[in-house]
């Protein structure tokens, strides 16, 4: 427990120091109580502090110093509290760092020919036939005409739509801009605001990859995973699991590219619609 007079330093040193005398001073005739509005223990009307004998001014100069004492208590006691926050948030920062987890989604779909979108009749679209591969099988769809149709829109902005197929090749519309987990992209439909008519008035865009399948060499199927938080350098490591696929066994995943903010996860097998969840560990702390 630190003496009143070391609080009193450490407050001085702070340029934060209070008007006290040490009681000897006073005891031997030295020694003034300052005519401030904080300072001053008994007052006449005029605020002139009135002489009540060397015994009071001893205890006026005690109280003074006792309040000063106090005063730097609490910048200490403040000073430490700051002290302590910083401390838990570093803690915390590092926490969140150090083991960092997510899951992602990685699929294998493509064409392999056909399956354009084109307008049909009155509000509807219409499939050609083709190949593709999805749900882990390559597979044959003859051609929909006006397969599905399109909804109108009555309000007063444009709605965009994504044509695809899910792995069973029903074809299905799906607002926004990318298709749900487990569906092959076709297309993009816009339908502008007030597009209420008998016939369709909006455009199609062409949302197929199209790929030949090849028995020597298979592309690897990629996604980026971002860090919530960067890594202090590259050497941390990354530990995968597979929730799920269209068949596990031929699941092959390789991590590359790693950053500090991101690392790149390689599907370099056949399964499609892979889950993966993923945690990032930073060696140097563990």
């Amino acid at each position: 427990m630190p003496y009143i007079e070391e609080l009193l330093e450490v407050l001085q040193g702070l340029g934060l120091s209070d008007d006290w005398q040490p009681a000897e001073t006073i005891e031997s005739g030295g020694g003034t109580i300052p005519k401030t509005s904080s300072k001053g223990i008994v007052r006449s009307q005029s605020n002139d502090i009135i002489e009540l004998g060397p015994f009071a001014r001893i205890m006026a100069q005690y109280g003074m110093r006792d309040r000063a004492a106090l005063r730097a208590a609490s910048v200490l006691g403040s000073y430490a509290l700051s002290l302590a926050k910083g401390a838990q948030d570093g803690v915390s920062a590092l926490r969140e760092r150090a083991i960092q987890t997510g899951r992602v989604y990685i699929p294998r779909k493509y064409v392999v020919s056909g399956l354009q979108v084109t307008t049909g009749t009155w509000r509807s679209l219409s499939i050609a036939e083709g190949e593709a591969v999805h749900g882990g099988f390559r597979r044959y769809y003859a051609a929909r005409p006006n397969g599905i149709g399109v909804p109108p829109n009555y309000g007063t902005t444009t709605i965009n739509y994504i044509l695809y197929l899910d792995n069973s090749g029903e074809p299905f519309l799906s607002e926004g801009t990318t298709a749900p987990e487990g569906g092959l992209p076709l297309a993009r439909i816009t339908v502008p605001a007030g597009d209420t008519g008998a016939t369709f008035a909006g455009t199609i865009t062409d949302l197929r990859t199209v790929i030949q399948p090849s028995i020597w060499t298979l592309l690897p199927a990629t996604a980026t995973v971002a860090l919530p938080t960067p890594m202090p350098s590259t050497a941390y490591a990354v530990f995968l699991h597979v929730e799920g696929a269209s068949d596990p066994g031929r699941v092959e995943l390789v991590v590359a590219n790693k950053t500090r903010n991101a690392f790149v996860i390689e599907h370099r097998g056949e399964a499609d619609d892979v889950v993966i969840r993923w945690m990032a560990v930073d060696m140097s702390v563990v």
